[in-house]
């Protein structure tokens, strides 16, 4: 009998299952890379579906085996380790581990061969799947591996310096790239850089593939590899590889590699319940997983020594973590324990120190007392209160003067989330993610304090997202309100002296912690549609995570936004960087926060960019800061255009679009307030199509809050002067307002004090002011909202309208342009007086809408050819009018914006992508 060869390799899986066929297919093409080995008799290869007892024969009078499987466990791409003989618990005859088929082979008798596993990872097991993707590429690199490895061969090392971009700092990316590259027997370091992350190699070329493909394919899962750039390098001789020190700042821009502030993770949380661990209650715990990262930046690269952590020095054990390649703290920059890191205490109001040996208990102990805190977070003050006590609610709103505005409610888990508000499975996903936002969802009657979401049939509900806040919640018990730590209208505070100056009576006690808050981020937003969940608010957790644009700028470009929820953006390259929300521009202290964070955010950057885009509104703080500052360049974009672009750069659309922008209004190119426009965008080329008939806002301003004012003038402009005043006479709204009323007919009629304005947002707050009789609004969007949620479905008649007798071509807008809801005003009148339900006025109101939109946007499609059709502006936040209209222009591609608000808090980027088009122009 001829000897056996002296390598066996054995391969194992189902060909028929998606990457178990990892095994099959590896045995192939072994076969190919080996054919003299084979048939020298050299080698052997078996393959099988499963290891079975049997396969200890074919061990025998072997130098050599190797056992190759795949495995969802392995380390990507694969890991091939020494194995010794071991006995399977519950041995069985079949399904064995590689370890019992050793040891079944020594019972035998036989000489145990030197014994390996090349175990390579797969990912989908289904049955009738193909291999994956990631699958193959492991494949290749454990191929590549082994053909070398059989041979004998030592193949030459080569050198590469890899340069990676994206969101590869603060996230875990140098430790995971230092524990593969050890794996794989490279040589060399790692670094961070202002752009990303560096790395400086030699190995075999297998092994440099391998390292490769598990950096476009493996990367850490907060981590976001955006471009991989590699040089060629002479190969290096010193043994091992090493995390080295970060290259110094650039002092011109480059790509922002930081993520943003990153939930608490499940091993975080389970230390911070742990009794026997060193991290036991410690509100400051973190791992490279997990905790602030924007919120504490000072500069780039991401170390400890450009964060506000700088401060406190690592103690012995937290040092320890910090170097130990195995452990998930290893290169954690925010590494911190109670004996080294930030501490926390209450305070009074003027902020003087109330001792207690368990602040955060003590807190909580407060609040189920009814007491209101001002709690330092992750990156504002917030101020907290139980959400299920009905007093204290009410003596929030009457401290904060907010008065109706719904309040955002936190809740220590998903149950609790789920007996609050009615969650889908977008909603739970969203609620449970890293980014951990507020999600706007149908409450559940009764689940909190009457008073808590204000007028709204939504819930705000959020999770916790800092081991602070996670404890809180538990030691209170309780659902509680976290709503931002400002006076009405101003920006939510950062700093502790700040919040003892403004907030001292607004609470009873505050929570303060020592570690700084370098910049403003607040609690984002997302609001559950039947298209999944839509962006309200960007800020943390997604800031400042880059939207990449169609093409690149060729200079960065900064976009300042608008007056409200405003956000400014920086473009570098063909990466746009949304700073975090930060509010609204009406008060002097706004102004001054928001100057202050967008020249940060700037800096953190390292560029002052010299091409300013801003709003074409005159008096909107944002655009006289563009028009004062000095610039090379300046960009006004029109108000709907920017709302157009925003999903048009965001959703990388090419070809020319309808955009329909539907807000309250916004500064038009003719000096005149827009707000309810249909326009044909083509790249920066634009025309106004259409529009809807504007309404007149007597008194101005006041009538955006004082809704009964613009609820006169519909009457005014549906039924004249005369029967307008008898008709007031007839509606609640109206009550008490005789005197008032002629005065406001003049104003219309003179245009004293009264200007037009075409915001859809208008038409909502009339006709929700006549079907509600409401009088004022207590928040932006206030009478919308109210109109929407009364609202059961659109499963209701429209009102009558009158459609636009023809459509723009380049001309200024006339009557003959314009969309007539007259008729409709007069229908709701006549249903008001006749005592029809309003629910009913307000689905058939919202269903006219849908109608008249879709009618005119079909027209203009057939006019023009266009097949895309954008939906924006914040009137579309409105469920029933983005459905609707989706559903009625289903023969179009209707998109929205998803990773930016369709509401004032997108403008900046689509200001940023008008300026990058201006600036592609010729002669530009």
């Amino acid at each position: 009998m001829a000897p056996s060869p002296a390598l066996l390799v054995l391969a194992v899986g189902n060909p028929s299952r998606g990457d178990d066929a990892l095994g099959p297919v590896f045995l192939e093409r072994l076969a190919q890379a080996l054919a003299p080995e084979l048939a020298s008799g050299a080698l052997e290869l078996l393959g099988d579906y499963q290891l079975q007892i049997e396969h200890a024969l074919d061990l025998a009078g072997r130098a050599r085996v190797v056992f190759v499987d795949a495995s969802v466990s392995a380390a990507p791409p694969f890991e091939y380790r020494r194995v010794e003989p071991r006995p399977d618990r519950g041995h069985s005859t079949h399904a064995l581990s590689p370890e019992a088929v050793l040891d079944a082979q020594r019972r035998l008798g036989g000489e145990l061969p030197e014994a390996w596993v090349l175990a390579i990872r797969g990912e989908r097991f289904g049955l009738g799947e193909p291999l994956s993707e990631r699958a193959s590429a492991h494949l290749e690199a454990a191929l590549g591996f082994f053909v070398g490895e059989a041979r004998g061969e030592r193949a030459p090392l080569l050198g590469q310096r890899i340069e990676v971009e994206g969101i590869v700092q603060g996230v875990g990316f140098r430790p995971w790239v230092y524990r593969l590259a050890t794996r794989l027997e490279l040589r060399g370091q790692v670094r961070n850089t202002p752009a990303g992350v560096c790395i400086e190699v030699s190995g075999s070329p297998p092994a440099l593939e391998a390292l490769l493909s598990a950096l476009q394919r493996e990367a850490p899962p907060a981590a976001s590899v955006r471009s991989i750039r590699i040089t060629p390098l002479p190969a290096g001789h010193d043994a091992g590889f090493s995390i080295a020190p970060s290259s110094p700042a650039a002092s011109t821009g480059a790509p922002l590699a930081l993520p943003p502030d990153l939930a608490s993770c499940e091993e975080c949380l389970r230390e911070l319940r742990e009794p026997r661990d060193r991290h036991h209650r410690y509100a400051f715990t973190s791992c490279t997983a997990c905790g602030p990262r924007l919120s504490i930046a000072r500069a780039l690269p991401h170390d400890r020594a450009t964060t506000t952590l700088a401060d406190f020095a690592p103690c012995a054990a937290c040092r320890r973590e910090y170097q130990d390649p195995r452990d998930r703290r290893f290169h954690a920059q925010t590494v911190a324990c109670p004996a080294c890191g930030p501490r926390l205490w209450l305070a009074d109001r003027k902020g003087e120190e109330i001792p207690a040996d368990d602040p955060l208990a003590e807190a909580a102990r407060l609040l189920r007392g009814g007491q209101i805190l001002g709690v330092q977070g992750l990156g504002a003050f917030h101020l907290v209160c139980d959400a299920l006590d009905q007093r204290t609610v009410r003596e929030l709103r009457r401290r904060k003067r907010r008065d109706q505005q719904p309040f955002a409610v936190m809740v220590p888990d998903l149950a609790s989330a789920q007996a609050i508000a009615e969650l889908d499975a977008a909603a739970i996903a969203a609620l449970a993610s890293p980014a951990r936002p507020i999600v706007l969802a149908p409450a559940r009657p009764g689940a909190l304090a009457p008073g808590v979401n204000g007028p709204s049939r939504r819930s705000g509900v959020l999770l916790p997202y800092t081991p602070l806040h996670q404890r809180l919640l538990e030691l209170a018990a309780r659902p509680l309100v976290v709503t931002s730590g400002n006076l009405s209208g101003g920006p939510a505070l950062i700093e502790r002296e700040q919040a003892c100056r403004w907030l001292a009576d607004s609470v009873d006690a505050f929570l303060f912690h020592d570690r700084g808050i370098e910049r403003r981020v607040e609690d984002s937003v997302v609001a559950a549609t039947a298209a999944g969940v839509r962006m309200v608010r960007r800020s943390r957790g997604h800031a400042p995570r880059p939207i990449r644009l169609p093409a690149a700028a060729p200079e960065p470009v900064l976009a300042v936004g608008g007056q409200l929820k405003n956000t400014a953006c920086v473009v570098l390259g063909d990466l746009a960087y949304l700073t975090p929300h930060l509010g609204d521009l009406g008060l002097e202290e706004s102004r001054a926060a928001w100057q202050r964070e967008l020249e940060s955010f700037e800096r953190l950057l390292g560029v002052r960019a010299q091409v300013l885009a801003h709003d074409l509104h005159p008096d909107y703080s944002s655009t006289r800061y563009a028009l004062e500052r000095p610039a090379r360049r300046r960009i006004g974009v029109q108000h709907h255009v920017a709302h157009v672009l925003a999903a048009v750069s965001e959703l990388q659309l090419t070809e020319p679009v309808l955009g329909v922008a539907f807000d309250g209004s916004g500064w038009g190119d003719d000096g005149s307030a827009w707000g309810a426009e249909f326009l044909l965008v083509d790249g920066a080329r634009w025309t106004r199509a259409a529009s809807f008939r504007p309404l007149a806002l007597p008194g101005g301003e006041r009538a955006v809050r004082e809704v009964w004012r613009v609820a006169f003038a519909a009457l005014y402009a549906a039924f004249g002067a005369d029967e307008a005043l008898a008709l007031a006479a007839r509606l609640p709204v109206f009550a008490g307002r005789g005197d008032a009323l002629p005065t406001l007919a003049r104003m219309i009629e003179t245009g004293v004090s009264s200007v037009p304005a075409r915001g859809m947002g208008r038409w909502f707050d009339a006709v929700g002011a006549l079907v509600l009789d409401l009088e004022r609004a207590s928040f932006e969007g206030h009478v919308a909202i109210a109109l929407e949620e009364l609202a059961p479905s659109l499963d209701v008649e429209p009102y009558p309208f009158e459609l636009p007798s023809r459509l723009a071509q380049g001309e200024p807008l006339g009557p003959e342009h314009e969309l007539d809801l007259r008729p409709t005003l007069r229908a709701i009148v006549r249903d008001r007086l006749a005592g029809a339900p309003a629910a009913r006025i307000a689905a058939r109101f919202q269903r006219s809408i849908v109608e008249a939109t879709s009618a005119v946007a079909a027209r203009l499609l057939a006019a023009t050819g266009l097949r895309q059709v954008v939906l924006t502006g914040g009137s579309f936040q409105n469920r029933l009018l983005e459905q609707g209209v989706s559903e009625r222009l289903a023969g179009a591609v209707v998109s929205m914006a998803r990773e930016v608000p369709i509401n004032d808090g997108g403008l900046a980027l689509g200001q940023a992508w008008a300026a990058v088009l201006a600036l592609q122009a010729p002669g530009a």
